[in-house]
C-alpha cells in the first residue's frame, strides 16, 4: 500500500461559511469527487490558477481544494497502464508553479515509445512510424515553450531493432507528402522578392531539421505510478485528499436566497456529509455527479424520490480486455498486433527499459543493420537478472458476448496465471507469434486485470446550476463534469486520459478567468479561507462546453471507428488486406496515421485564449 487512508488526518479549519451552517455541516468552496487521474490533475490546475496567479484575484488568501476518493488507498501494481501524449503532457508542463517538476517526474516513472508499430498477429510488421511524428513542429507554433525543443532527427535511434524501424528513422518528417510540401514551399520562396530573403532562409533551415518538443514525446506508464506522482504533487501543494469517500447522493440544499450562494449537499457511503458551492465530478463512467446533473433535486425532493429513481448504467460493448504486465524484453515502441483470423487484437508497450539501453539508443553512429529484432535487449542478453529491468504492458481485447461484471476485477496471482496461460494457448492455436505470448506466460506476471468495456452516450451539457430565477435566486447547486463522467472512454486511440487532462486544464483556466476569488486583500481573519465568486459561472460553462463537447466527440469518435476496423479485419480477407495496405500507404505518405495527429497535437491553452479573445471581440 502506497498511501494510507487519510480519514484520520486533521481536518482543515472551517471557514465562515461552514460556521454559518446550522447543523455544523462542513462546507468547502470547491469539492472534487473522484481522485483518479482527472481529479488529481484538476486539483493541481486549480491550485495553479487560484493560488499561484493573482492576476484576476482580489485576495492573497488561498483557495482550499478538496478531493474525495472512493477507494481507501492508492496501491502499488493496481490497475493497468496508460499512454500519455503531447496534448495531455502539455497540461502537466503548464503547472510550473503548483508542481514545477511534475512533468520530469512523470517522464522518469514511464518510458518513451520511440516507435509506433502496426503488426499482424503472426508477426508480420505492416508499418512502423517514429513516435515524434505526433509532435507538431515548433516552427509552425511560434508561441510554444521552446525549453525542451530539439531537432526531430535527434530524437530516435539512428539504428533500429528491425529493418522497418531503420526505414522509419530515414523517412522524411511528415512522410513523403510532408517532404513534397516542404520542397514546394522552399521552391516557391525562391521567387520571392529580395525583401523576403531572410524569411526564406529561415524556412529552409527549419524544414531540413524541424524543431519539436521532446519533453512532450509519448510515453507509457503504469497507472498506479502516474497516480502516485500526481498524489505526491497534490500533497506537496497542500491539497486535501480524502480517502474512503464513495458518494451516494448529491442534492441541492434549500432556502438559498442569493444567486451566488446555492450549495450542493454531498452524502457519502460512510455516513459523512458536506456542502459545497461548486461540485466537480471526476468520478468516472459510473458518475454519481452525472446523475445529479441530469436530475438535480433538492434535499426534500430526494428524500421522496430516492426509492423510485433508477441510475443509468453504461452499456456493455461485448468486448472484454485482459491487461497486465511482465518483466520481459520486447521490441521498443507501442505495438498493435491484430488478428487476421479472429476478432482479437492487442496493444503492447514498454513502461520500463534498462538505463544502459537508453544510453545505447542515444549514441550517434549506431550501425546496427536491423537484422537483430531485439536490439534493445541484447546488451546483457546472457544476464537473466537483466529481464527484471524491463516492464512490458499488454492489453488484449477479445469478444465476450456474455456480460459478467462480477468477474471484472484485479485477478489474484493464481487466477492471473491460469487465465493468461489459457489465453496464450488459444492465441497460439490461432497462429499468434511467440513474442506476443511471452508476457502472458511469464513468471513475472503482475497487475493482471480483467475488465469489460462499457460505453454511454456523451453529454452535450456538462453542468447544472448558476441560472437565476425571476426573483434573483438560484435553486440548483452548481456542478460540472470532466473526463469519463462527461464523455465515454474508448481505448483504441489512447486519448481517454488525455481528454480528461485537457478538460482539467481548460476548466481551470475558464474558472480562473470568469470566477475569481472573493476578498479584498489580507484584511479579515487569517483562518478564513478564500471563496470563489461564482456569479459568472454560466459564462464559464458556455465557453467550456463550446470548446470541449465538439473536441471530445471528434477525438473519441475517431477512436470508436478505429476500434471497429480492428474488429472487422477478421470478417473479410479482402478487407484485412485493404486495411494493411491502407496503413502502410498512410505511414509512407504522412509519416504516421493521420487520425492520430488531431489528438496529440492539440494545445488546450491556445484554444482557451482564442475563445476568450473571440468573446471579448464580440462583446465590444
Amino acid at each position: 500500500v502506497l498511501v494510507q487512508s487519510q480519514n484520520s488526518m486533521s481536518q482543515p479549519k472551517m471557514n465562515s461559511e461552514a460556521a454559518s451552517n446550522t447543523d455544523n455541516t462542513e462546507h468547502h468552496p470547491v469539492a472534487i469527487v473522484g481522485g483518479g487521474i482527472g481529479g488529481l490533475v484538476l486539483a493541481l490546475c486549480l491550485d495553479q490558477v487560484y493560488n499561484h496567479n493573482t492576476t484576476n484575484n482580489k485576495t492573497t488568501k488561498k483557495l482550499p481544494i478538496h478531493v474525495y476518493e472512493s477507494t481507501t488507498a492508492y496501491t502499488a501494481n493496481a490497475g493497468g497502464a496508460i499512454g500519455l501524449y503531447a496534448n495531455g503532457l502539455r497540461v502537466l508542463r503548464n503547472l510550473n508553479d503548483a508542481a514545477p517538476n511534475l512533468l520530469e517526474q512523470v517522464r522518469k516513472a514511464g518510458c518513451d515509445y520511440k516507435y509506433r508499430r502496426w503488426m499482424r498477429h503472426d508477426g508480420l510488421e505492416v508499418a512502423v512510424a517514429r513516435e515524434d511524428e505526433l509532435l507538431p513542429d515548433l516552427d509552425d507554433n511560434e508561441d510554444e515553450d521552446e525549453s525542451g525543443a530539439a531537432t526531430a532527427n535527434n530524437t530516435t535511434a539512428t539504428g533500429g531493432d528491425s529493418s522497418s524501424a531503420v526505414d522509419a528513422d530515414k523517412r522524411p518528417r511528415g512522410g513523403s507528402f510532408g517532404l513534397i510540401s516542404k520542397l514546394t514551399h522552399r521552391l516557391s520562396g525562391i521567387s520571392l522578392s529580395s525583401s523576403s530573403t531572410t524569411t526564406t532562409t529561415t524556412t529552409s533551415s527549419s524544414s531540413s531539421s524541424p524543431r519539436i518538443e521532446t519533453e512532450l514525446q509519448s510515453l507509457g506508464i503504469r497507472r498506479w505510478k502516474y497516480q502516485q506522482v500526481l498524489y505526491e504533487a497534490c500533497i506537496e501543494a497542500g491539497i486535501e485528499i480524502h480517502f474512503g469517500k464513495r458518494l451516494q447522493t448529491a442534492t441541492t440544499t434549500t432556502n438559498t436566497t442569493d444567486s451566488n450562494s446555492a450549495k450542493t449537499l454531498l452524502q457519502f457511503k460512510d455516513g459523512s456529509k458536506l456542502t459545497t458551492s461548486l461540485l466537480i465530478g471526476a468520478d468516472g463512467i459510473n458518475s454519481k455527479v452525472r446523475n445529479y446533473i441530469l436530475n438535480p433535486t433538492t434535499t426534500t425532493e430526494a428524500q421522496k424520490k430516492s426509492s423510485s429513481l433508477e441510475e443509468f448504467l453504461p452499456e456493455y460493448t461485448g468486448v472484454t480486455c485482459l491487461m497486465g504486465c511482465a518483466n520481459v524484453p520486447f521490441r521498443r515502441g507501442i505495438c498493435f498486433p491484430s488478428s487476421a483470423t479472429t476478432k482479437c487484437h492487442a496493444c503492447y508497450y514498454p513502461t520500463r527499459v534498462p538505463a544502459e539501453t537508453e544510453k545505447e539508443e542515444e549514441k550517434e553512429g549506431n550501425t546496427d543493420d536491423g537484422n537483430n529484432e531485439n536490439t534493445d535487449t541484447t546488451n546483457n542478453s546472457n544476464d537473466n537478472n537483466n529481464d527484471n529491468k524491463y516492464e512490458m504492458v499488454f492489453q488484449i481485447y477479445f469478444p465476450s458476448p456474455i456480460e459478467r461484471p462480477d468477474t471484472w476485477r484485479t485477478l489474484t496471482p493464481d487466477e492471473a496465471k491460469i487465465e493468461c496461460q489459457e489465453l496464450a494457448l488459444k492465441l497460439r492455436e490461432d497462429g499468434w507469434e511467440e513474442q506476443f505470448l511471452g508476457p502472458l506466460e511469464s513468471t513475472s506476471l503482475k497487475g493482471v486485470l480483467r475488465v469489460g468495456l462499457r460505453s454511454r452516450e456523451a453529454l452535450d451539457v456538462w453542468h447544472v446550476g448558476g441560472e437565476e430565477e425571476e426573483d434573483g435566486s438560484a435553486n440548483v447547486g452548481r456542478a460540472v463534469l470532466l473526463g469519463d463522467a462527461a464523455h465515454p472512454p474508448v481505448p483504441y486511440i489512447g486519448q481517454g486520459a488525455q481528454m480528461a487532462m485537457e478538460d482539467a486544464g481548460t476548466l481551470s483556466l475558464l474558472l480562473g478567468h470568469f470566477c475569481p476569488l472573493n476578498g479584498s486583500g489580507d484584511d479579515g481573519d487569517d483562518d478564513e479561507a478564500a471563496t470563489i465568486d461564482l456569479s459568472k459561472f454560466q459564462d464559464a460553462m458556455k465557453v467550456y462546453e463550446k470548446l470541449r463537447v465538439p473536441r471530445t466527440k471528434t477525438v473519441l469518435g475517431s477512436s470508436v471507428q478505429l476500434g471497429k476496423t480492428q474488429q472487422k479485419r477478421a470478417d473479410s480477407m479482402l478487407y484485412n488486406a485493404w486495411r494493411e495496405l491502407s496503413i502502410k500507404a498512410q505511414v509512407w505518405a504522412y509519416g504516421t496515421l493521420p487520425v492520430m495527429r488531431p489528438g496529440a497535437a492539440f494545445n488546450y491553452h491556445t484554444k482557451v485564449e482564442e475563445a476568450l479573445k473571440e468573446l471579448e471581440t464580440t462583446t465590444m
